[in-house]
């Protein structure tokens, strides 16, 4: 039963990573095909690059939101209907290991969304945000690091990929280091996390690939 649940709730966070808010907010403000557009990428560097910067600000912001709320309303229900739940195992469905696999669901999703014909977008602030909902303070530094490494620096492509690994590594300092810091999570939790930097550099290598850049 938790088994058949938790593959359940893959499917859920996969088909709702895939729900393209780039290519709602470019045909709704601008009646714009984003797929047409620029890299004909739907996601927030595209819309960034060749449509709006405001656009483009505000689809991150909501890739990134909706991301982090997902896991949370999800964790929420399984608490409320657990209580009720007549098999004892149903705590697992919300583990931190189970919850990292339904934002990997959800990270698919966007990058490889089966009801866009897999053109998805790079996926960078979907990991924000389910990597928000297990480290909220690693991954507030990231994002203020790399506002500055775009606008100051204008490097957005060094910034993708300090999205990516410096949360980890923030992560793993901040849990050796910090007597308070995520006590809750069991230690090879790290381990997970960085399992999911790499499956992120290969989304963003198959996108690549598919865009012609390698």
């Amino acid at each position: 039963m938790t088994a058949l649940i938790a593959i359940l709730l893959f499917i859920l966070a996969y088909l709702y990573g895939g729900f393209s808010m780039a290519r709602i907010i470019a045909k709704s403000f601008r009646s714009l095909n984003v797929y047409k557009v620029g890299t004909g990428m739907a996601d927030t560097e595209n819309i960034y690059r060749n449509i709006s910067k405001s656009m483009g600000l505000l689809v991150g912001a909501i890739d990134l939101s909706k991301a982090y709320l997902f896991l949370m309303v999800v964790e929420f229900l399984l608490r409320l209907w657990g209580g009720s739940a007549s098999f004892a195992d149903f705590e697992t469905l919300y583990s931190p290991t189970l919850m990292m696999v339904y934002g990997v669901g959800m990270l698919i999703g966007h990058c490889l969304p089966l009801t866009h014909n897999f053109r998805g977008g790079r996926g960078i602030f979907t990991y924000m945000g389910f990597f928000a909902y297990f480290a909220f303070l690693p991954l507030l530094i990231t994002a203020i690091v790399a506002m500055i490494l775009v606008w100051r620096f204008k490097q957005v492509r060094f910034a993708q990929y300090t999205i990516v690994i410096l949360p980890v590594a923030l992560y793993q300092i901040f849990y050796h280091t910090i007597p308070w810091f995520h006590r809750e999570l069991p230690p090879y939790f790290t381990t997970i996390l960085i399992g999911t930097a790499l499956f992120m550099g290969i989304l963003n290598i198959i996108v690549s690939k598919r865009l012609g850049e390698i």
